[in-house]
Parts: C-alpha cells; sequence; structure tokens
C-alpha cells in the first residue's frame, strides 16, 4: 500500500479500491492480526460521518473481502463473530510489513 499514491499492490497486481476500502485497508494494515470492532472501523473510513451503521461497515468490508480473494494470495479478511474484522495472513509474509508512503 502506498499511502502518497492512494495505490495498493498485492501479489504483484494492482488492487483497484474505493476510498473508503483503502481507509479500511489501512487502519487494517496498521493493525494487523488484531480483530478491530465495527465502531473502530467506523471511525477509520468515515471520520466525519457519526451516522454510519455496523451494516455499512458489512458492506464495505465485503467488498474489501471480495477486491483481495481476487488478487492477494497472501492475506485475508477473517470475520469475528460479535466482535469485528481482522486482517490476517495465509501464508509467508506479515500482511502489515508492506505498508508504504510515511508509515
Amino acid at each position: 500500500m502506498n499511502i502518497d499514491t492512494y495505490r495498493v499492490r498485492c501479489g504483484g497486481r494492482q488492487v483497484s479500491l474505493g476510498p473508503i476500502e483503502f481507509k479500511l485497508l489501512r487502519h487494517m494494515l496498521e493493525h494487523p492480526e488484531k480483530v478491530i470492532g465495527r465502531n473502530e472501523l467506523i471511525a477509520a473510513g468515515w471520520p466525519s460521518k457519526d451516522n454510519v451503521s455496523a451494516r455499512t461497515v458489512d458492506v464495505h468490508i465485503s467488498q474489501l473481502r471480495k477486491l483481495l480473494n481476487q488478487n492477494c494470495a497472501s492475506a485475508f479478511i477473517l470475520t469475528v463473530r460479535l466482535a469485528g474484522y481482522a486482517l490476517r495472513k495465509r501464508r509467508g509474509e506479515h500482511p502489515g510489513r508492506r505498508l508504504a508512503g510515511g508509515r
């Protein structure tokens, strides 16, 4: 992930993310393996919105999960029932290790 250019590459492939998915992935990469609750994800993805529902988070995580599954063999998003979501590695490298652009 390059924060300066808003570009994400995984497995050598460009992953096209919307602005909300980019923010959510960035937050998850900054906290790899951590289970992140919906309220924390709302604060990361919609910092100026007070009326974002948990369902909205679920929809954007679903889209992000789909894009990662299509393009990235090394990481996936795990749903932790009643707790939130976590970015996990499938094999090899730690999922947050390639965060770039000022981080």
